[in-house]
C-alpha cells in the first residue's frame, strides 16, 4: 500500500474501532475551531456535547458521470460511494417456511452504517414485487423502497436502486427432488422475475452443474426473456420507466443498476446484440421517465456472467456501439476474485480499469465480499481495500446482513431444504438457524469503514487509508479555489490522528458517531493534500496578513492552508 513518494506502510487489519479517548493537549490545539471530534462512539464528547449528525455536515447533491470517467456531484467534486448491499426489500424464495429469507433494516442499523462512514447503500429491489401482476405497479412496494431511500438520506447515505435477480426468479425451484435424473441435483428458487414473466417451456428445474443457473428451465427462461417472448423484455423496460418516474429528480438516489448479474445463457457472440437491445430499451425508458426532471440519474450497467455454462463467455456491453450516449452511464463490475472466483483481486481490478477506459465510462464496484474472518481472509479484504483506494473507486460490500433462511444459506439435504446451524458471517453476524443477532462484524466493518474522501474538489490523484492505524493520505488537483473537501475518518482527534493539510483552508473537524467529518476549502488552483496522522513530509504553513498589511510570522493557524490539527 503506497504512502506517498518513496514511502510504504503495511495494510494492518484489526477488529477494533479507532476511536480511543482523546488526548488533552490535542483538544487544546483544536479548541479554536469550535465543535471538534473526540471520536467517542457513544455519541457524546468528553466536554458533554452530543456528536453531530452526519447530515449536519454533509449533503447529498445529485450525482453525474464526468467526461474523464469519474462519478461527480453537481459541484464537480470526485465522489466515492462506499457502503454495503441491503437485501431487506427483495422477494426471495423461502425454502424453510419457519425462517424468513430477509430481515428488515432497523434504526440501529442505519445508525451503525453512518457510524462507519457509509455514503451509499445498494438497495436491492425485485421485479416480482414491483410488478406482481402484469401491467400493474405495486405502489405500496415502491413506497417501501422510498422509505428506505429516505432513511438512508437521513443518515447522509445515497441509494443505488438495484434490480436484483439470482437464477432469474423465485418461481423455478425443484418441488420433487426424487424426480431429478441421475447426475443432476434439485434446485432452490432464488429471486427476480414475477411468475407471469417466467417462460421455462416446462423444462426440468434440476441442476446439471454446480451453479444455480445450470438448470434447463432457468436457461430457457433467460433466453425467452432476452428474445422478448410474449413481450416480457419490453414489459421489463416499461417497469423500469415506472420506477424511474417515481424517483425522478431525487438527488439522494445515486442511480439505477439495470439488472444484477445477468446470465450469459447463449454463447456471447449470439447474446451480445440481444443484451445490448435490452439495455437500450431500459435506458430509453428511464431517460424518457426523467425527461422533465432537473437531471438524469446515473445508470449502472453490468456485464453478463456465464455462471451456468462458463464456456459461453461474458458480454461486455458497449453503449457507444448500441447508439447510447455514455453521459451518466457507469459500469458496475463485481469482483469476487479470491473469495468465490480465481485470479487475483488486483489483476481483475486492473482489467476492469482497462476495459472501462476503452468504453469511456467509470466503474463502481456494485458487489464484492468475504464470508469468514480468518487471518487469510482478512488479509485479502485488506488488499481489496488498498486496491480500491489505489483506483479511487467506490463500491458496496456484499452484504449488510444475511438471514439464515436466505437462498444463499439454505440447502437441499435428504430430500428437504434445511437451514445452516453455523454463524452467518456478513457485516453483521447471525447465529443460525434462528437468526439470533450477534451484532456487527467489527473485523469487516473496520476495513470497510476506513477513512476516505466522500467528496473531493477537482480530481483525486492519490488515496491511501490504513484500516488498522487510521492513517489517511489524500492528494487531489483542483482547477479553481473555493471547493469544499469532505473527508470521513473513524479516528478521534488525538495526538496520533491530527489533521495536516497543504493547499487547504477553513479546516473544520466535526465529531460524529464513530469518528469525524473533516471539511476544508481549496485555497488556490492546483494540488492540495490532507493527512490524518503523521504526514510524509512537513506540511507548509501559511502567513497571515494583519489589517495594516505587515507580514505576521509564518505559523500554523486553524482555518488557514497550513493548518495542522
Amino acid at each position: 500500500m503506497e504512502g506517498g513518494v518513496g514511502q510504504t506502510w503495511p495494510v494492518t487489519v484489526t477488529s477494533r474501532r479507532l476511536v480511543p479517548a482523546a488526548v488533552g493537549a490535542s483538544l487544546l490545539v483544536l479548541a479554536a475551531l469550535g465543535p471538534q471530534a473526540s471520536g467517542a462512539p457513544d455519541g457524546a464528547s468528553r466536554s458533554g456535547r452530543s456528536a453531530a449528525a452526519v447530515t449536519d455536515v454533509v449533503d447529498l447533491p445529485a450525482l453525474q458521470t464526468s467526461s474523464d470517467r469519474r462519478i461527480v456531484d453537481t459541484e464537480g467534486r470526485d465522489v466515492l460511494l462506499r457502503g454495503a448491499n441491503v437485501n431487506s426489500l427483495g422477494e426471495y424464495w423461502q425454502g424453510v417456511p419457519s425462517i424468513e429469507p430477509t430481515i428488515p433494516v432497523s434504526d440501529a442499523d442505519w445508525d451503525t452504517m453512518a457510524a462507519h462512514g457509509f455514503s451509499v447503500i445498494r438497495l436491492l429491489v425485485t421485479w416480482s414485487r414491483i410488478e406482481p401482476t402484469r401491467g400493474t405497479i405495486d405502489e405500496a412496494y415502491l413506497d417501501q423502497v422510498d422509505a428506505y431511500v429516505a432513511k438512508a438520506a437521513e443518515h447522509g447515505i445515497y441509494s443505488v436502486i438495484d434490480m436484483h435477480q439470482d437464477a432469474y426468479t423465485a418461481f423455478l425451484a425443484t418441488t420433487d427432488p426424487a424426480a431429478c435424473p441421475a447426475g443432476t441435483t434439485p434446485a432452490k428458487g432464488w429471486d427476480g422475475a414475477p411468475a407471469w414473466a417466467v417462460l421455462d417451456d416446462g423444462l426440468s428445474t434440476c441442476l446439471t452443474g454446480s451453479d444455480r443457473n445450470s438448470s434447463p428451465a432457468v436457461n430457457r427462461a433467460w433466453n425467452n426473456f432476452y428474445d422478448d417472448q410474449d413481450g416480457i423484455r419490453t414489459e421489463f423496460a416499461w417497469m423500469w420507466g415506472q420506477v424511474a418516474a417515481h424517483f425522478a429528480g431525487r438527488p439522494e438516489v445515486a442511480g439505477y443498476d439495470v439488472l444484477n448479474e445477468p446470465e450469459t445463457s447463449l454463447p456471447s457472440d449470439q447474446l451480445t446484440p440481444k443484451y445490448q437491445d435490452l439495455l437500450v430499451d431500459v435506458i430509453t425508458a428511464i431517460r424518457d421517465a426523467e425527461s422533465s426532471a432537473p437531471f438524469d440519474h446515473i445508470i449502472f450497467v453490468e456485464p453478463t456472467v456465464p455462471a451456468g455454462n462458463p464456456s459461453n463467455g461474458i458480454v461486455i456491453p458497449d453503449p457507444k456501439s448500441a447508439g447510447v450516449d455514455t453521459a451518466n452511464i457507469s459500469a458496475s463490475v463485481h469482483n469476487y476474485s479470491e473469495s468465490i472466483g480465481g485470479g487475483s483481486i488486483e489483476g481483475l481490478n486492473d482489467g476492469i480499469e482497462g476495459i472501462t477506459a476503452g468504453l469511456g465510462v467509470p466503474n463502481w464496484g456494485g458487489e464484492y465480499g468475504f464470508w469468514d474472518t480468518s487471518a487469510s481472509t482478512l488479509e485479502k479484504a485488506g488488499r481489496y481495500a488498498a486496491d480500491e483506494d489505489d483506483h479511487r473507486w467506490g463500491g458496496a460490500w456484499w452484504q449488510w446482513r444475511q438471514s439464515c433462511g436466505d437462498p444463499h444459506a439454505v440447502q437441499w439435504s435428504g430430500g428437504s431444504v434445511v437451514a445452516p446451524t453455523d454463524v452467518s458471517t456478513h457485516l453483521n453476524l447471525l447465529q443460525c438457524p434462528g437468526n439470533e443477532d450477534l451484532g456487527p462484524n467489527d473485523a469487516f466493518l473496520d476495513i470497510l469503514g476506513r477513512g476516505y474522501p466522500r467528496a473531493a474538489p477537482g480530481r483525486l490523484s492519490l488515496l491511501t487509508s490504513d484500516p488498522g492505524t487510521g492513517r489517511l493520505h489524500v492528494v487531489a488537483d483542483a482547477d479553481e479555489a473555493g471547493g469544499e473537501l469532505v473527508v470521513w475518518t473513524p479516528t478521534a482527534a488525538d495526538a496520533d490522528h491530527q489533521v495536516h493539510v497543504e493547499g487547504l483552508t477553513d479546516v473544520v473537524e466535526t465529531e460524529v458517531d464513530g469518528g469525524r467529518i473533516i471539511t476544508a476549502t481549496v485555497a488556490a488552483p492546483g494540488a492540495y493534500v490532507l493527512w490524518v496522522g503523521e504526514p510524509d513530509a512537513e506540511p507548509t504553513t501559511s502567513t497571515t496578513v494583519p489589517g495594516d498589511g505587515s507580514a505576521a510570522p509564518a505559523v500554523p493557524v486553524a482555518g488557514q492552508a497550513g493548518y495542522t490539527g
